[in-house]
């Protein structure tokens, strides 16, 4: 289980359950203390904020250099690989430390002349840089090391791209000695409650609930015309609202789901195709949406009951949508159900033993967080509660009291890959705010959006949707949504779009870029697993997945689609938007009750544009043209054999 989105190479951590004897003891330690100091703090409070911070970052950087270290191969393999290891965890101990230890003096006065702490900051900063390169890859550290430069030497650039200058000491000072940089509000909701994330999603995945989500994917899609199909879907979206990352839901999923459709007939890209789209849509998912619900509720200052209910209705469009690709696709290709030899045993699914300790967390974590607790503390009891079902009668993994404590033992290790990770983004995206916010970079972004759109509100939303993908091009989906934000948001602004719908239109192009050409690690994954070829498996993938690059554009034309409205026009819009997505998806598959030609699948095209456009007239217009075309596709469908399935 991971929270990014990478494929594999020469920073990717090794399997943390892999490791044996005093490293597997170590990084266990670790783990578990990283774990309950946040635990400690959900149930009873934490430290000054900047005092746990500075813990947490200490005790990710051991598990970094446990989990990634530098000499693992290549040219770092050996000494100087250890060297590095131990300047970064050196480096990170004693700055750490420092804040630690002079915490009143920063808070009393967050720009002190001590030239210690510049030297410190610097110093933290670098190995911040490094942490985030071992972990997540190049492109982070390169983008903070763009914006730093500009941040110190912006002042000599002409015009409107250069701006006032700041010097070393201030940037320094920000970074380091304030809460608008390291220790801001990113890093804080890791330290918070993304770390309990992390180890729901782990226990989820240890204890065996994830394969009692597959079964329960299987029993729910398998006797589905085009079943294997439908259970990637359906698995790709409990498995990946708790994992948040499209490369491991395809991982994950894929492994079995991909030959199970290969094997009922499935071309190999398109069956690579409909895993990358399913898998992309477990971000978007109620309850967890990966780490981006929490991310934006935080930002936006919602409860984070309310913001999965506003995530629910578009969520249920896309899967709408991808639902209905793949039965048009199904039914056009003849695939039919699963075999019963492939069934799961309905009998066992029913026992408690089986289905309370997946059902009895997620039920305790809704109730805590729709009636207002805190998420820390949420999230906490939903991970105790499933630890203590397992044990108690948990019957999924391992075999008596003792296997299932190595369960909740496994979970441990099996978080500490994703927590040096999302640890490390956090405290990257960090620096990188501070960077963006001191020198206004944010600012220049918008202005250049407003500018080159010429203030219309389609083009410029239509840019902004492009560099949000290219932003998130090779990165975790949580840090292109957080770059994007702290870099467009103010275009969004000065158009007069709210800041949940902007927060919307953001994230949801940030889970895009996992399945976009030319940097598409999801598709990449699944055109391995498929053995196709990638570009045709991307071609499908984009296809399945079209009305997920249309809700976007939804969110500020047609915010119905989030809840906001009378309640008769928030109906109507629904049932428009439903109708067109249908639409949409058999104009792509080329068949809707019956086969459609060339010149209807253009005229369904258009229909279900017409319906996802915010006009009532337009609605009922496409309303009938869809209509119509179902009829005349029907008509046109081949006869079937008396008996036989049609």
């Amino acid at each position: 289980m991971q929270t990014s989105e990478k494929t594999s190479g020469p920073d990717t951590p090794s399997d943390p359950i892999a490791y044996e004897g005093w490293r597997r003891a170590v990084v266990l330690s670790l783990s578990a203390g990283l774990i309950g100091l946040t635990a400690w703090g959900a149930a009873f409070g934490q430290l000054p904020n900047v005092q746990h911070r500075a813990i947490v970052l200490a005790l990710v950087a051991g598990l970094a250099v446990m989990i990634a270290p530098a000499g693992r191969s290549g040219r770092l393999a050996g000494l100087p690989g250890r060297v590095l290891d131990i300047a970064m965890l050196g480096t990170i101990l004693v700055a750490a430390g420092w804040v630690y230890a002079n915490y009143w003096d920063v808070m009393m006065n967050p720009v002190a002349r001590r030239p210690e702490a510049v030297v410190l900051g610097l110093a933290l900063v670098a190995a911040i840089l490094e942490l985030s390169r071992r972990t997540i890859g190049w492109t982070f550290a390169i983008l903070v090391g763009i914006f730093g430069a500009y941040a110190l030497w912006g002042d000599l650039l002409p015009g409107r791209i250069g701006h006032g200058g700041v010097s070393l000491r201030m940037l320094t000072s920000m970074l380091y000695l304030s809460t608008d940089g390291i220790w801001g509000q990113v890093f804080d909701i890791f330290c918070s409650f993304l770390i309990l994330f992390i180890l729901f999603s782990a226990l989820m995945m240890a204890t065996g609930a994830g394969e009692t989500m597959m079964d329960i994917a299987k029993l729910v899609g398998g006797r589905l015309r085009g079943g294997p199909a439908k259970i990637s879907v359906i698995s790709s979206a409990m498995v990946g609202s708790m994992t948040g990352s499209s490369v491991t839901n395809v991982a994950m999923t894929g492994n079995f789901t991909i030959p199970m459709m290969k094997r009922m007939g499935y071309r190999p890209e398109v069956a690579g195709g409909i895993e990358a789209t399913a898998s992309s849509g477990g971000q978007i998912t109620p309850p967890l949406m990966g780490a981006g619900l929490f991310l934006m509720a935080e930002f936006l200052n919602l409860p984070v009951g309310h913001m999965m209910t506003l995530a629910l209705v578009p969520a249920l469009l896309f899967y709408a949508g991808v639902l209905a690709s793949v039965h048009f696709e199904s039914v056009r290709s003849g695939i039919g159900q699963l075999p019963e030899e492939d069934m799961p045993d309905a009998a066992r699914l029913k026992r408690p033993a089986v289905w309370l300790p997946l059902a009895a967390p997620f039920c305790v974590l809704l109730f805590m967080l729709l009636s207002g607790f805190a998420v820390g503390l949420s999230i906490l009891s939903a991970c105790l509660t499933l630890a203590a079902l397992h044990l108690l009668i948990g019957e999924s993994q391992g075999t008596g009291l003792l296997g299932r404590a190595r369960n909740l033992s496994a979970a441990l290790l099996e978080a500490a890959e994703p927590l040096v990770t999302l640890g490390a983004l956090c405290a990257a995206a960090g620096v990188l705010i501070g960077v963006i916010g001191f020198v206004g970079i944010g600012v220049k972004f918008g202005d250049a959006v407003l500018s080159l759109s010429s203030d219309n509100l389609f083009l410029a939303l239509v840019l902004a949707g492009c560099v949000v993908m290219v932003i998130g091009m090779g990165m975790p989906t949580t840090a292109a949504y957080v770059l994007a934000v702290s870099t467009i948001l103010t275009a969004f602004d000065a158009l007069g779009i709210a800041p949940l719908q902007a927060h919307m239109f953001v994230f949801y192009f940030a889970t895009l870029s996992a399945i976009t050409p030319p940097v598409c690690a999801a598709v990449f994954v699944a055109a391995g697993l498929a053995k196709a070829s990638w570009w045709a498996t991307a071609v499908q993938t984009v296809r399945f997945a079209i009305i997920k690059y249309l809700l976007p554009f939804l969110f500020v034309f047609r915010p119905e689609t989030l809840l906001e409205g009378a309640p008769v026009e928030i109906a109507l819009a629904l049932a428009a938007c439903l109708i067109g997505t249908i639409a949409l998806s058999a104009a792509f598959a080329g068949w809707f009750a019956g086969p459609l030609g060339r010149a209807l699948q253009g005229v369904t095209l258009v229909a279900g544009l017409m319906l996802l456009w915010p006009s009532l007239a337009l609605n009922i217009v496409g309303a009938l043209i869809v209509s119509a075309v179902a009829l005349r596709s029907r008509l046109a469908r081949p006869k079937v054999a008396a008996g036989e399935r049609p």
